[in-house]
């Protein structure tokens, strides 16, 4: 199975270390698992070898006749009748049997390639998962230690409030934030447990079955470009190349069936005993196409639009895998784009603005309010972060998984989250962050397909 080489998020300082743990499941380990054990794959593996067995029966010879009779008994009895053997053998017209393997042949590398092309629909949509569960369980690990933060803001704000040093509301206000931590550590678990199950399904393992920790490293090497993308080789183009191919065939075949096929029939007699002499016979016969204009001309029109049909399709495949490429390169570029923003500009800035709010808050001057804001932003930018890092990944799958409709995931949002808009009570997941619109894969056959951020579409998305 051929599966992207890992390239994974850079660890944040405030993510556990037992998410870094060597027993941790990394991507290489679980595509492996999903190309050995997905049932989708080996149905479609099992279905091109069944194809391929078909090749050789379909220009095989018709099995000879063989009979074995008596002839020329009198009607009033007697003894006096003539022991028959016979053998017949048909020949079809010349052409219409390498024809008939041929288009055998094609047919099993259609289904080859359909088979490699499901490969790469796997490839996505694994990658996707993990990391969408990765990410999920960063968003866990910044949800238990923001609300470890906030905690140890209450009892602050608990101490300043005895002594007639804050205001009650404000003892009552991180109170809340404590509460609203706890709803979005119960959203994320739920989603988590989806995310579990999307997960094994794709490994063809019990749903229920624990991930545990996903081990996830990054290098600076995993921002760098991929190779120069070509159609050369794609599986999709391969698959309808075949196609068109078989259709030719098959009206070469049309075209032959309008003449005969061919019987040599050897006969020979045995009289009995003292009833004269054995003797044989040979006779070569042909069938006559004499209902031609209502079958051979009939399927000859239907060879030739299927061949039209065909190489439609592949004209429009082929356009749509070239608008894929460019949509793919420029999904990279604008990662690699937001990684740089997040790195050298939003996380640097929103750091130092978290630094002076502590400090502000520690000397009285800022209210809890807005030094829990500050805090909240931080971890938002933090999955931000991670989810752009997760983006330039994800584009790489799907520059080298070319699929003429990929099921396209987008973690980092359109712009980071901003100072002084209430998002204290948002979600740590999707609310923050867009998770696309949908994990529904193509099929060889250009289709209609739903783009990232529609709501279309099955799987992953929605939750």
């Amino acid at each position: 199975m051929k599966f992207m080489r890992s390239t994974s998020p850079l660890c944040i300082g405030l993510l556990l270390s037992s998410l870094c743990d060597a027993e941790a499941l990394t991507l290489d380990a679980y595509l492996s698992e999903v190309g050995s054990a997905n049932p989708s794959l080996q149905s479609a593996q099992l279905r091109t070898t069944a194809f391929e067995d078909r090749i050789k029966p379909a220009g095989a010879l018709d099995d000879p006749f063989i009979a074995l009779g008596v002839d020329e008994i009198p009607f009033g009895g007697g003894s006096d009748y003539v022991t028959r053997y016979q053998i017949s053998q048909a020949f079809p017209f010349p052409g219409k049997r390498s024809a008939r393997s041929d288009a055998a042949t094609s047919k099993a590398s259609s289904a080859r390639s359909d088979a490699e092309t499901l490969d790469r629909e796997l490839a996505v949509l694994a990658t996707q998962a993990f990391y969408r569960a990765y990410f999920n369980q960063q968003a866990i690990a910044l949800n238990s230690e923001l609300k470890n933060v906030v905690t140890g803001t209450v009892a602050s704000t608990r101490s300043r409030y005895e002594p007639g040093g804050g205001g009650h509301h404000e003892l009552l206000l991180a109170q809340i934030e404590l509460f609203a931590l706890d709803v979005d550590g119960l959203k994320l678990a739920r989603e988590q447990n989806i995310l579990q199950a999307v997960v094994n399904e794709l490994r063809n393992k019990p749903a229920e079955t624990p991930l545990g920790d996903l081990s996830v490293t990054f290098s600076d090497g995993d921002l760098a470009g991929g190779e120069p993308l070509t159609l050369q080789n794609q599986p999709e183009l391969k698959s309808l190349d075949s196609f068109v191919t078989q259709t030719e065939k098959e009206e070469t075949l049309a075209r032959l069936a309008s003449y005969p096929d061919f019987v040599i029939q050897g006969m020979a007699m045995d009289p009995g005993s003292g009833m004269g002499t054995a003797n044989w016979g040979i006779m070569i016969g042909a069938n006559i196409p004499l209902y031609a204009g209502n079958k051979q001309a009939r399927l000859l029109t239907a060879s030739k639009s299927d061949k039209q049909a065909a190489m439609l399709e592949r004209s429009s495949l082929e356009n749509r895998l070239n608008t894929e490429r460019v949509a793919a390169q420029q999904q990279f570029k604008t990662a690699n784009d937001i990684v740089d923003l997040y790195k050298n500009t939003v996380i640097p800035t929103t750091t130092l603005a978290v630094k002076n709010a502590r400090s502000s808050y520690s000397a009285g001057r800022l209210p809890m309010t807005e030094y829990l804001d500050t805090l909240k932003v931080q971890r938002a930018q933090q999955l931000e972060y991670l989810a752009a890092q997760i983006d330039v990944a994800l584009a790489r799958t799907r520059m080298k998984e070319l699929l003429s409709a990929p099921p396209v995931l987008r973690l980092a949002p359109s712009k980071p989250s901003l100072f002084g808009g209430r998002i204290m009570g948002d979600g740590m997941g999707s609310d923050t962050v867009d998770m696309g619109g949908g994990m529904s894969g193509p099929t060889r056959r250009p289709k209609a397909s739903p783009r990232s951020g529609d709501s279309a579409g099955s799987g992953m998305g929605g939750m």
